[in-house]
Order: structure tokens, then C-alpha cells, then sequence
């Protein structure tokens, strides 16, 4: 990839982190009627595969990082 190219996806890449984040802390603020069975259970699976996504992106974009300071040093 192009110098342009990995800040583009080092850019798309936060965003969606920013994006999950969010998502990710609404579902943990919900609250969950007592009626409703298992609710905390699913609300706890949701956080947690929201946590887990951003870890895959954060992997990701440290990969980008890597990527762009080998390939773009010149520019830095």
C-alpha cells in the first residue's frame, strides 16, 4: 500500500474503534427490565464481543502503524 493509502486505513480503522467504543458503552448502560430473563447475560456477551472487535482492530491498526513507518519514513 501507498504512503496515502495506510493513513486513509489508519483513519477508517479509528473510526470504526471510535464507532464500536460508542456502541459498545451504550449496550453496557442499558438498563435491563428484572422481567426480562437473561437480559444482563446477553447485554454482558454483546460488551464483550464489542471489546473483542476493538482488541482485532487495535491489532490492526497497530499493524498499519507498523506498516507506515516502515514504508513511509522518508515523509515522517
Amino acid at each position: 500500500m501507498s504512503c496515502p493509502e495506510l493513513n486513509v486505513a489508519l483513519g477508517d480503522t479509528a473510526t470504526e474503534i471510535s464507532q464500536t467504543a460508542i456502541a459498545r458503552g451504550k449496550v453496557a448502560n442499558t438498563s435491563v427490565p428484572n422481567w426480562l430473563l437473561g437480559g444482563e447475560r446477553v447485554k454482558t456477551v454483546v460488551a464483550n464481543r464489542e471489546t473483542a472487535k476493538i482488541e482485532r482492530l487495535q491489532q490492526q491498526q497497530q499493524a498499519i502503524v507498523t506498516a507506515r513507518k516502515r514504508q513511509c519514513a522518508s515523509t515522517q
